[in-house]
């Protein structure tokens, strides 16, 4: 199941996605998940199962929007490359209160 569907005030802390989750029980936990441990960039594109996104990453740009990372990702020349997407319900799941990145 997507982390939304059972996940509220979710947010980025700079490379954590940090959300309340439901577990099984009905109770609520905080659950942290590191996202640059599975994304990486690969010249200014997000790479899914790269690492280390977030120093790639333009910090004045970085945000959530909904469940979407928007950002700025370096190239390899030092510029920016084109607007980036990434839709971390299409990646993310909640296992009974555990926030877990699925490639």
């Amino acid at each position: 199941m997507s982390f939304v569907d059972s996940a509220q005030n979710y947010r980025l802390e700079g490379s954590e996605l940090v959300a309340d989750v439901c577990r099984v029980d009905g109770s609520w936990v905080e659950s942290r998940l590191d996202l640059n441990n599975h994304v990486g960039n690969n010249e200014g594109v997000f790479e899914i199962g790269g690492t280390g996104v977030y120093g790639s990453a333009d910090g004045a740009s970085w945000r959530l929007d909904g469940t979407t990372i928007i950002t700025l990702l370096y190239l390899p020349d030092g510029s920016f490359g084109e607007e980036q997407f990434l839709d971390l319900n299409d990646y993310v799941s909640n296992e009974d209160g555990v926030l877990v990145f699925n490639y």
